[in-house]
């Protein structure tokens, strides 16, 4: 059916005079660690490890009217890897597919094009008023993020309704949200009802969004507050974020009375001019000391919130897997302490700026991080993350496109070097080393 959908657009004749307006862009991306397993003692440790993935984020917008509008985003290609869906020859003798070693070129499979979102908008005087799958996003991005920019992997979508309207320079906003759909006509549906309003010009505008779940058969609510803001000054600006969660009830593992408390910030400063800049950010996001009472404290920041190459980007240490297969894909990730996204971690990150030339701009950042709450026997003496320190170079060309290459080394600190895993072993105390290639063209 999708690829049928360029001809249906092309050749579709509205009944009444309609704009399609296109955003999106086209990403590639090559990635080459050495080793992010953090050892080369480990028996298992993977050495080298690299990747070529593809994404293509197409948003079409429907203008119907001067009232009224659809719209919708489609990835390409999402995150697949160049070259994964080979081209197929068929056994003769057992009529099995197989893929083809000389194959000069790749084959289609049926998740090469994920409809992402859809939802339909209309203006009147009492507000806009939307629904459908649509994106969440709120202030910095560390609780929603829509995951619109080519470095985003990740998205937050929601099946809602929305009202949101704008008062001079005050906004509020309004919406209902059905994020789990278990049976049908049973009350196990997790529900939200969010609130915010706020105020915004172009030099400051500060918000606070309020957020409730609730889940009947679970007896589940929960609450999130999110204030943000943001000011500029001249060459300079700074922006703020602190949100706290709080909430019970039982959980459809068949834990039950569990409570929590999550809380997270970040703030960060910095100044631009047309020659150089800079900016520092400290960040911290709350950490269980047992994660197996039933007290829930540990807040994790939207994995698009990225401070580093590897550090709370990529899982560390990773492995490789005993048995390949296409399921782990090589990898075991039974050590891995830290994924992607900054969780359980105080942080600083600073990073200066220089261009170059008029398009050719030279970035360096480090990142320093520490456990917000390691008193667990577990983390005794093992409470730093590490360091990790990354050198980019970013050429635009031309409007709408543009290249960087990055290369980066992280430390691993205590938190890793002093683990051992009962089954997997130890010996994590080993530098990473990687760089990462990035092509794009926006529109």
């Amino acid at each position: 059916m999708f690829t049928l959908l360029p001809f249906v657009l092309a050749a579709s004749a509205p009944a009444h005079a309609t704009e399609l307006v296109w955003e999106g862009f086209y990403r590639a991306r090559g990635e080459l660690f050495n080793s992010l397993s953090l050892s080369n003692s480990n028996s298992l440790a993977e050495g080298t490890s690299n990747d070529i993935t593809d994404r293509f984020s197409l948003r079409p917008s429907w203008l119907i009217s001067d009232h009224v509008a659809l719209h919708g985003q489609l990835d390409l290609f999402p995150y697949t890897l160049w070259g994964k869906t080979t081209a197929d020859t068929t056994d003769p003798v057992t009529g099995a597919q197989t893929a083809r070693a000389d194959s000069d070129g790749v084959g289609t499979e049926s998740d090469s094009i994920l409809a992402v979102r859809a939802w339909g908008e209309a203006i009147t005087p009492y507000g806009r008023f939307a629904m459908g799958r649509m994106p969440m996003e709120w202030g910095s991005g560390i609780l929603w993020n829509a995951g619109n920019t080519p470095d985003s992997q990740h998205s937050d979508t929601a099946n809602r309704v929305q009202w949101t309207d704008t008062f001079s320079q005050v906004f509020v906003l309004a919406a209902w949200d059905q994020q789990y759909e278990g049976f049908l006509n049973a009350p196990d549906d997790m529900q939200s009802l969010s609130f915010a309003v706020g105020y915004r010009s172009e030099t400051a505008g500060f918000g606070l969004l309020n957020n409730y779940k609730y889940q009947p058969a679970m007896a589940w609510n929960a609450y999130t507050g999110d204030v943000w803001g943001f000011a500029k000054i001249g060459p300079l600006h700074t922006e703020l974020e602190a949100v706290g969660k709080f909430g019970g009830g039982n959980l459809e593992t068949g834990a039950n009375d569990i409570t929590e408390m999550e809380l997270g910030g970040m703030i960060n400063a910095g100044l631009d001019n047309e020659k150089f800049g800079g900016e520092a950010e400290l960040g911290a996001a709350s950490g269980d000391a047992d994660p197996t009472d039933k007290k829930i404290h540990t807040f994790t920041f939207d994995p698009n919130h990225d401070v580093g190459l590897m550090l709370f980007e990529k899982p560390l240490p990773s492995l490789a897997s005993k048995v390949p297969n296409d399921t782990n894909a090589g990898q075991d990730y039974g050590a891995v302490l830290t994924g992607n996204g900054i969780s359980n971690a105080i942080y600083f990150h600073p990073s200066f700026h220089y261009n170059l030339m008029p398009n050719l701009q030279a970035k360096v950042s480090w990142v320093t991080a520490t456990l917000a709450k390691g008193a667990s026997p577990d983390t005794d003496n093992r409470h730093g993350y590490g360091n990790e320190f990354d050198l980019s170079l970013r050429y635009d060309p031309y409007p709408h496109v543009w290249f960087r290459g990055t290369a980066g080394v992280m430390l691993p600190g205590k938190f890793y070097s002093k683990y051992t895993d009962k089954t997997l072993g130890g010996g994590f105390d080993q530098p990473a080393v990687g760089g990462q290639l990035v092509g794009t063209v926006e529109f």
